[in-house]
């Protein structure tokens, strides 16, 4: 009896190993994202992961940007859980994001709805996605990068505020620098080789303002926030999992 019993526990053992190979076969050890930003915010992760590449520490398909079809948050969110290709979705990535904006609605129009935003949040949560979020504007993050802001601050200040930091700190490269052109993939591409030095500073100033807050932090009220650091952070630890 004891030796049918052992039978049937290594038959067991190995019907787990095999089930756990192929739950990790299906799943790609890497991350998705959907963007609100139809360009820079995906050009500056996918820089990130470049490097990685060029080193061959991790390979092409350690990062999919889900297609951009939204701007708006809870429609960046549902980029990302309707993404399909090559018989796979969202869930099959270890690791699921949302880059968006609080975007607080403006006088002269334009801006996110707060249900819209916080909605996209709770959704997220729901469908184990993590979310990347800045309030007020994406931008804020090249900001910290300079300084730790801790004052609220909105899109058109804080565009402000980053064209100006940059041309002090590379004035050849930087100059035509400007409100239109901030977002393109050119300029999103230059802005990420000069800050890439900086990029520690930026993580320990979002860190440090998140912290700020306490356990009463509101993403949607609290300006200036963000979680970007998050999701750089777990690009750039990509390069733990090349086994």
């Amino acid at each position: 009896m004891a030796r049918r019993e052992k039978k049937s526990d290594n038959r067991k053992n190995t019907q787990d190993s095999y089930s756990r190979k192929k739950d990790i076969k299906n799943k790609i050890l890497s991350v998705i994202i959907a963007c609100e930003d139809e360009v820079s915010a995906p050009t500056y992760f996918k820089m990130i992961v470049r490097k990685l590449k060029d080193n061959r520490i991790i390979t092409q398909d350690s990062l999919v940007i889900a297609n951009h079809k939204h701007n708006t948050p809870k429609g960046v969110l549902d980029d990302l859980i309707k993404y399909k290709e090559d018989g796979k979705n969202y869930k099959n990535f270890e690791h699921r994001w949302i880059v968006i904006d609080r975007d607080a609605p403006r006088v002269n129009g334009g801006g996110h709805k707060i249900n819209d935003f916080n909605g996209a949040l709770n959704s997220a949560k729901s469908k184990q996605v993590e979310v990347a979020y800045v309030n007020d504007s994406y931008e804020l993050w090249y900001l910290l990068h300079f300084i730790p802001r801790t004052t609220a601050i909105l899109r058109d200040e804080i565009l402000k505020e980053v064209i100006k930091k940059l041309k002090e700190k590379n004035s050849a490269k930087f100059r035509d620098l400007d409100y239109e052109n901030i977002k393109s993939e050119k300029y999103t591409e230059f802005i990420f080789e000069e800050l890439l030095e900086l990029q520690p500073i930026a993580v320990r100033n979002a860190k440090n303002l998140l912290e700020s807050y306490g356990e009463t932090h509101n993403p949607e009220r609290d300006n200036p926030s963000t979680t970007i650091h998050k999701l750089v952070e777990i690009l750039n630890n990509l390069k733990d999992r090349k086994s």
